[in-house]
């Protein structure tokens, strides 16, 4: 959904800083509420928190948000859940962030990730949402299974900030214009996969590769449509955060 907030003010952006602010996360835990308090507990207290520090500390913003992140009262629903009071009064935020759940026994999707909400002049992620299956997905006190959800929300939430195949043709230049061309396509074993040519990306990958014709970043192109396309391939890139755990 692409809309126009009045809090995003084109004559304010950073277009001129050197330095940016850091990403402000909001985070909505409505939809864990049918889960057990022992799930909840685990996601807002143990899981949800460090991982949200994390993105807010390694990542700056070039085109935040001015004044508060708000909606008009109009908007009732935002990834398919009611819009918290919180979001209708504003909140320090350029990104409102919603957790659920799903129970699904017949599946083998643990958890899976979008954008919702977008800005209308740059196309950056405003509102974002992973749910996960209960079925498989637990609160745990064990270290190393914490560890493995630890780095699965880091993955997902990665999704929702752009990395998804459904995202790459919003992707602009350093100069706020919208790309164009830099999604290719290149024949390989197994398949045709997309390429995705955007900078400082492809040449920092020609540099690791040694390879100065390397066309891009080649993406998954095996699995499902919510794995081929919207995750490293795997065999370029096998301990890559983003690369499909499925393949």
């Amino acid at each position: 959904v692409e809309q126009d907030l009045s809090s995003f003010s084109s004559s304010e952006r950073l277009l001129a800083e050197t330095t940016y602010p850091g990403l402000r996360i909001y985070p909505v835990y409505s939809g864990l509420s049918v889960a057990t308090q022992e799930f909840q507990d685990y996601f807002q207290n143990d899981l949800v928190p460090p991982v949200i520090d994390y993105f807010q500390a390694a990542l700056k913003v070039k085109y935040p948000v001015t004044g508060k992140l708000s909606f008009k009262s109009s908007v009732t629903t935002l990834c398919g859940q009611s819009v918290p009071s919180a979001l209708y009064s504003g909140v320090n935020a350029d990104l409102a962030y919603f957790f659920t759940i799903k129970n699904l026994e017949d599946s083998s999707t643990v958890a899976s990730s979008y954008t919702c909400f977008m800005a209308s002049g740059t196309y950056r992620p405003l509102v974002g949402t992973t749910w996960f299956n209960v079925a498989l997905f637990k609160a745990t006190t064990d270290v190393l299974l914490h560890e493995k959800n630890t780095y699965m929300l880091m993955h997902e939430i990665t999704h929702s900030l752009g990395f998804a195949s459904s995202m790459y043709k919003y992707f602009i230049d350093a100069n706020g214009n919208r790309l164009s061309g830099h999604i290719k396509s290149a024949t390989l074993p197994g398949g045709t996969s997309v390429v995705l040519d955007v900078e400082p990306l492809t040449s920092k990958l020609r540099t690791y590769f040694g390879c100065s014709t390397l066309e891009g970043a080649y993406m998954e192109n095996g699995g499902s449509s919510g794995t081929a396309g919207s995750h490293f391939e795997r065999r370029q890139f096998v301990f890559e955060a983003m690369s499909s755990p499925l393949i």
